[in-house]
């Protein structure tokens, strides 16, 4: 069941509950409903059903009612109907809008309750008909049902709702002593979660309707403790949670406006113990003097938090109302006292700033800027209007300092000149001559492009002639001044040469830093367009910046020079290698780092903007090989066939197909593996690599699905290579398969015979797999062979079809020796008893051959004799065949082939072979 809260339930486009008002108008009523609640739904077992609208689930419902009599089972079907009622009814109020009655499904549910009063699931029954009647707008009935469930069921799940609907019935007829103990019973009680936030709050309304504040200040505690259980997660709740947290806060502030403002907020913190959102108390009882324009009292009230608080999050915003608390009261003097004291307490240096998020740094900083700017110009106001030297240096002084914490909290800020040149002039019309040259200084050449920085920096090379008493190091000091003022105010045509010689010497002699500082400012004079001295400049500035490894930089400024020079320019080519360089070095400090993606970058930055640079060719194959280490394999395969495009004849190329195959093997390309193989066999020198590539070419065609393809090469294969014999004896299997999956016998039986002759051939070469290969193939084309020696009849003329049986028996026979040459019993018991079996067959087809026509008696016994004659020895032979299978029993082998001989000799031996005296032991080992 999902959580109900008024605050939730008042919100929602169809819910319902308390907010009740401040003192001084009676809380709205808003009346939670059962509706509101999903209903409970036993979980079945899943399996698919008919679809059916719940009307026609409940007539199937009525049709089996008809006909059962077990009683349980009635039961069952008459709450399921009474369920389905329910929820049909629900479904056509939503979808209809108009007033649908429930009277049937009360009845339903009235009736199950007297017929069946002690049964398991009964506070469900009245949970369901509580929930019809609310539907119903009966309210009073549904309530009532509740107190019922509450006593006769003291364990149901839905006590905790029981409990709390009765809270909401007494509170709503205003008996408020009965609404706090039904609240209090919801709020301890174990299970009653959802309830638990909503009933302390109403428990709190409760309470304070009965004028006990201080029990009612522990309700709306514990109900925000609830509702904030992860923190001062304020913003982030619900909205009905946080309209009813914000009520809490509303309603403490009024009892505690009415018991000692700010101190009673902090000793009740201090009894109860710090929470995460006691600030929000404090704002609430601010603002409620606020809006009394009690100006003095939310001042303080506020201020209050932020003493007592003075590291919170959010004590800087209490400060700023303190700020705003004056201003509407327009108190002058004490805004200002309160400026001053922000803009101390929360100093960008101060060790609540160092603590403080950016988010609440942003805010503050938007606070500083207003009120020390405005700090620092009152200041200066009040001491241009002082007659009195002596009283006015001290508030020139205080100018100046407020004018340098803006400087140095927001150096950034477009108004630090013009605030640093004021700070300078207010520094020397106090008197602190020395300070005044620095900050003119300082003004001056830090912001050299600003519209008075000529004007401050001869300020300054002034300032020096009012310094009393002279010190040993101003004369070198003003010279510095003026050598500066002509290097970043040019009056004539040396300046900027002297300061790009300077630059060339900070280079010579290894000071990059200073070099780069320079070079930076050369840059920044900005020379007419077509000055020899710019792209000097930049080039300079890359160097140096090259050297100190900040290689991003360097290229940037490596960039800029070339898009000052023409194409013709004779340090293109140069310049070019070392922006190359630069962007190289960034790749290799990304892969150092592990960031292979970001190295891969910048290795392929190289490609497009230095293609003709000497690093260009280890720059692609590594942004490849750093694509690959990344995981963007089909990026890395474009770099590294357009790298072997470009570069055939490369010591690189010769490793990219390798690679390709593993990039395409991980991307599941069994087609781009395959080819690259194919290239790759066709290139190989090595006799190995380059069959292993042909093989694993022809697997991945196979696995493509490109059958016609793989069997070209498997057939290649096995012709090309008859050693190694095991990838040989594969190739050949696999050959087999497919072209019985083709349903192509001849070519079938081909590759049988070659895995049989490929054994035979091997001489010391061979294995157990080739020679379990070669039985199994040599067996199935003898088993072929005995086949079509079966078909065979001996027909008139009998020289002729003689001739073809005895050339059919002849092919069998020596298959059968050749799968018995191979010495596995798996095959040749098999191929011994067939062997026996063909010159039976042939013995018997002999004496059941057609007699010529048109013999007469003699002549036919003389032919039967002669048949007899020829017949004979054939099935002599199949006799001791047969009798050499049977044997082997002797030696303890045994199986379903010998123990066919045996049957066969049974046959053709009755005497002797007619019965077995002993019983011989099986043995299935293959040997």
């Amino acid at each position: 069941m999902k959580r109900l809260t008024l605050v939730t339930c008042l919100l929602a486009a169809q819910g319902c509950g308390y907010l009740p008002a401040l003192p001084g108008s009676e809380p709205q009523l808003y009346e939670p409903t059962i509706a509101t609640l999903e209903p409970v739904v036993r979980a079945a077992p899943a399996r698919e059903v008919a679809s059916l609208s719940l009307l026609e689930l409940a007539d199937r419902y009525r049709e089996v009612l008809a006909v059962a009599e077990d009683p349980a089972q009635r039961l069952q079907v008459r709450r399921r109907l009474a369920d389905l009622e329910l929820l049909a009814r629900e479904a056509e109020d939503i979808e209809d809008g108009a007033p649908v009655s429930y009277a049937e499904v009360i009845a339903a549910y009235e009736e199950l309750l007297q017929d069946y009063p002690d049964t398991e699931g009964s506070d469900q029954l009245m949970y369901q008909m509580a929930r019809a009647y609310d539907m119903d707008g009966s309210n009073p009935e549904s309530v009532a049902l509740m107190e019922r469930l509450s006593i006769a069921h003291p364990g149901s799940e839905h006590l905790a709702e029981a409990e709390f609907r009765k809270g909401e019935a007494y509170f709503s007829d205003g008996d408020y002593r009965r609404a706090e103990q039904a609240y209090a019973q919801v709020a301890g009680a174990a299970g009653a979660e959802d309830y638990r936030a909503s009933s302390l709050y109403m428990l709190g309304w409760s309470r304070f309707k009965l004028d006990r504040k201080e029990a009612a200040v522990d309700a709306f505690t514990e109900s925000l403790d609830t509702l904030l259980a992860s923190g001062d997660e304020f913003e982030a709740l619900p909205r009905g949670d946080r309209e009813m947290a914000a009520d809490c806060f509303r309603v403490m502030a009024v009892i505690f406006d009415g018991g000692g403002g700010a101190t009673a907020v902090a000793e009740s913190f201090a009894q109860r113990g710090p929470r995460s959102y006691d600030h929000r108390v404090y704002l609430a009882l601010g603002e409620l003097y606020l809006e009394q324009e009690r100006y003095q009292d939310s001042a303080d009230t506020f201020a209050g938090f932020a003493a007592a608080k003075p590291f919170s999050p959010v004590a800087h915003e209490f400060d700023w109302r303190v700020i705003g608390a004056y201003e509407s009261g327009g108190f002058p003097e004490a805004v200002i006292a309160a400026k001053a004291s922000y803009a101390a307490r929360y100093d960008t240096e101060g060790a609540y700033w160092q603590k403080a998020e950016d988010e609440q740094r942003s805010i503050m900083g938007d606070r500083l800027r207003q009120y020390i700017d405005e700090l620092a110009r009152h200041n200066h106001a009040l001491a241009q209007g002082e007659e009195d030297d002596a009283a006015a240096a001290p508030l020139y002084h205080a100018a100046a300092d407020y004018y340098g914490d803006y400087i140095r909290s927001f150096p950034r800020d477009e108004q630090v000149p013009d605030l640093a040149l004021l700070m300078a002039e207010a520094r020397q019309a106090g008197g602190d001559y020395r300070r005044a040259i620095e900050d003119y200084q300082w003004m001056a050449y830090r912001y050299s492009e600003h519209p008075q920085a000529s004007e401050a920096a001869y300020a300054a090379i002034l300032a020096f002639d009012q310094l009393t008493p002279v010190e040993d190091d101003d004369a070198a000091a003003l010279v510095a001044s003026q050598l500066q003022f002509a290097k970043t105010f040019p009056v004539d045509d040396r300046a900027a040469p002297v300061l790009a010689r300077a630059v060339s010497g900070l280079l010579e002699a290894e000071e990059y830093a200073l070099a780069a500082d320079n070079a930076t400012v050369l840059i920044n004079w900005q020379p007419a367009p077509g000055s020899e001295l710019l792209v000097p400049a930049w080039l300079q500035l890359g160097h140096a910046r090259f050297e100190l490894a900040h290689y991003d930089e360097a290229e940037a400024a490596y960039f800029r020079a070339l898009a000052l020079m023409s194409d013709e320019d004779v340090r293109r080519a140069k310049t070019t290698e070392q922006l190359a360089a630069a962007i190289y070095r960034q790749g290799e400090i990304a892969a150092t780092a592990g960031d292979h993606l970001a190295a891969a970058d910048h290795y392929a930055r190289i490609v497009a903007v230095a293609p003709n640079s000497s690093v260009r060719v280890n720059a692609q194959y590594d942004a490849a090989n750093s694509y690959r280490i990344a995981g963007d394999l089909n990026q890395a395969n474009q770099l590294l066939l357009d790298f072997r495009r470009r570069y055939p004849q490369h010591a690189l190329s010769a490793g990219v197909g390798a690679v390709l195959v593993q990039n395409y093997e991980t991307l599941g390309d069994w087609r781009g593996a395959a080819e690259e193989l194919d290239r790759l066999g066709e290139t190989a020198v090595d006799a190995d690599e380059k069959r292993e590539a042909q093989y694993l070419a022809a697997d991945y065609y196979l696995r493509e699905g490109a059958i016609d393809t793989a069997i070209e090469r498997y057939r290649t294969y096995a012709h090309a290579w008859p050693q190694p014999m095991g990838p040989r004896m594969e190739a050949m299997l696999t050959l087999a398969g497919l072209y019985q999956d083709q349903g192509d016998v001849s070519k079938r039986h081909y590759w049988l015979e070659a895995m049989a002759a490929a054994h035979e051939q091997a001489g010391g070469n061979a294995t157990d797999r080739s020679r379990y290969l070669a039985a199994s193939s040599m067996t199935e084309i003898a088993d072929a062979h005995y086949a079509t020696f079966v078909e065979l009849r001996l027909a008139h003329p009998l020289e002729k079809s003689l001739a073809r049986k005895r050339d059919a028996l002849d092919d069998t026979v020596t298959a059968y020796e050749r799968v018995n040459s191979y010495g596995l019993q798996e095959y040749g018991t098999r191929a011994t008893y067939r062997l026996g079996q063909v010159y039976r067959q042939f013995s018997a087809d002999l004496m059941n051959s057609e007699r010529p026509d048109g013999l007469d008696a003699l002549a036919l016994e003389q032919y039967e004799l002669l048949l007899e004659e020829q017949a004979w020895p054939f099935e002599e032979k199949a006799i001791a065949i047969h009798e050499a299978n049977a044997k082997r029993a002797w030696d303890g082998l045994y199986d379903e082939w010998i123990a066919l001989s045996f049957s066969a000799l049974g046959d053709l031996m009755p005497a002797r072979w007619g019965k077995q005296e002993a019983r011989v032991a099986v043995s299935r080992e293959i040997r």
